[in-house]
């Protein structure tokens, strides 16, 4: 694993970032992470919007200064307590996400695999109510959002690639 330091974001108050969502789209990025010693890869289950009470996979939205390896850690560090391979990342796909919650928020999602250096996983309670891995396209829930179905098709080669699958409104 690399050790990075890792830049300064910036965060906009509320009141800004009500704003952004009105007329911006956003960027964010998901991680497919793999476990090691084939321990599955992590979905997590969501407590805040989009997909609350969903399972998803671990993510967030990008922050000035970062660059994509600056978020991929962050988001593996900060979701999931997890150091990550970002070296070794691959990308997995794009997805927009439009939402009737946030002002008709829109994100541009991009999906990235990565391998975690342990299996030692503590989510962000302020994010999450709890996780659950899985070894096959199979074990993936039914109530797992519409974009993290479409990352985790292509992920395990799933024939019934649910890529034109609006995201939920």
């Amino acid at each position: 694993m690399t050790s990075r330091k890792r830049p300064e974001v910036k965060f906009a108050p509320r009141e800004v970032f009500e704003g952004i969502l009105e007329y911006a789209v956003i960027p964010t990025f998901d991680l497919v992470v793999e476990l090691p010693e084939d321990g599955g890869v992590v979905l997590v289950r969501r407590t805040i919007a989009p997909y609350q009470n969903k399972w998803a996979l671990p993510g967030l939205r990008m922050f000035k200064p970062e660059g994509i390896d600056d978020v991929i850690a962050r988001i593996a560090e900060d979701e999931l307590g997890l150091d990550v391979d970002v070296d070794g990342k691959r990308f997995l796909g794009q997805y927009v996400g439009r939402f009737k919650t946030e002002h008709e928020r829109q994100d541009l999602s991009t999906g990235y695999v990565v391998s975690a250096s342990s299996i030692d996983i503590e989510i962000n309670a302020d994010h999450f109510s709890g996780y659950q891995t899985v070894k096959k396209w199979g074990e993936v829930p039914p109530a797992t959002g519409a974009m993290y179905r479409y990352y985790l098709a292509k992920y395990f080669n799933h024939a019934d690639d649910p890529s034109e699958e609006p995201a939920p409104r």
